[in-house]
């Protein structure tokens, strides 16, 4: 069988056309496969945190950074879980990561930008600021979450020391009235569904107001603060001391009935009558004091009814150890006047 000379001219540019085009196809693989990599060492030298990780909570992607920041190598990572590895189980205020976590999984969109506390391996608590992005299959079913992270554990740690200002009574050093009136209602909150006791001291300095109009307000601030650093001293770790403002004063104590708390209220006197009777101030010193408990089998009071009990208590208090004590009279140091001089002699003329 004979083949026309353009038959087969044909089928050789047909044959270069297709080899042309395979070299092409090849070419782009390649470009494809470089740019893969590329893409992956960007990835890997990013100077953030970044991660995958799937529904149960496993590291399927670390890069460098990571590694680097958490302490860990992508041999030692990938495939644990994030939870007790850079999540710790609980944060510093008590949340459950976990279930933080579980809630990431199931409803992505609203954590595509969140802030949480992490852990390195060194157990250093650290801040990170993250943005979550789901990733799905063609067919819309969830895979995995990619996070990029930032470090702003210096920035949270400058606004807690703000918010610690803010709620700091400069002269003591304790809680000052509004972080002390949060941090009842926290507690109340927390009692009721713990079914524990909350007991509160309304703590009143007596004879302030003479120390203050008759020795000055820097000796009136040293009252204060001798009081408040005898609290400090007698009080349990858990117990929390607020400056309500002037001489007043509100002792919280969790998980404590009042029959407890009065307790440890008369270790507290006991102080006193040692500074006392040591003799560091010219006056004595005493407090008047009202306790008010909340009982979880009644009901939840509002925090100002809550104060309110324990204050009029406190002014009962006071009521009989004003009738029982004289009224302290105190006279300011007077530098002593300097001796008067001699009149001078005048001399006598002879005439």
């Amino acid at each position: 069988m004979k083949i026309r000379a353009s038959t087969i001219e044909e089928l050789l540019g047909e044959i270069t056309r297709m080899r042309e085009h395979i070299e092409q196809l090849a070419k782009a693989g390649q470009v494809l496969r470089d740019q893969e990599d590329i893409h992956r060492e960007m990835v890997h030298t990013a100077n953030s945190i970044i991660l995958c990780w799937d529904a149960k909570g496993r590291i399927t992607f670390f890069n460098r950074f990571a590694q680097e920041f958490f302490g860990f190598s992508e041999k030692e990572i990938l495939g644990k879980t994030v939870l007790g590895t850079i999540v710790p189980r609980e944060d510093a205020r008590g949340m459950d990561m976990g279930r933080l976590l579980e809630d990431i999984c199931t409803n992505p969109q609203n954590y595509v930008n969140n802030e949480n506390e992490n852990v390195r391996r060194t157990g250093e608590r650290v801040w990170i600021s993250w943005t979550n992005k789901p990733i799905y299959d063609r067919e819309g079913r969830f895979l995995e979450i990619l996070s990029v992270g930032n470090d702003i554990t210096r920035r949270k740690k400058a606004e807690e020391e703000l918010e610690r200002l803010a709620s700091t009574d400069t002269l003591t050093g304790v809680l000052n009235r509004r972080a002390g009136l949060a941090t009842l209602e926290r507690l109340l909150q927390q009692a009721r569904d713990r079914k524990e006791f909350l007991t509160i001291g309304y703590v009143d300095v007596n004879n302030l107001k003479p120390v203050n109009d008759q020795l000055g307000h820097h000796e009136g601030d040293g009252l204060i603060r001798i009081v408040c650093d005898t609290l400090k001293a007698t009080l349990r770790g858990t117990d929390i001391i607020c400056r309500m403002g002037g001489d007043e004063f509100m002792v919280l104590l969790p998980d404590c009935a009042i029959g407890q708390a009065k307790e440890q209220w008369s270790r507290f006197t006991r102080r006193l009558e040692q500074l006392n009777k040591r003799g560091i101030k010219k006056y004595p010193i005493s407090v008047s004091q009202g306790f008010a408990e909340y009982d979880p089998s009644g009901d939840l009071p509002a925090v100002n009814e809550f104060i309110s009990i324990a204050d009029s208590e406190m002014y009962k208090r006071k009521k009989e150890m004003k009738a029982k004590m004289p009224p302290v009279v105190l006279e300011a140091a007077v530098p002593p006047s300097p001796p008067a001089s001699s009149p001078r002699r005048r001399s006598r003329r002879r005439v």
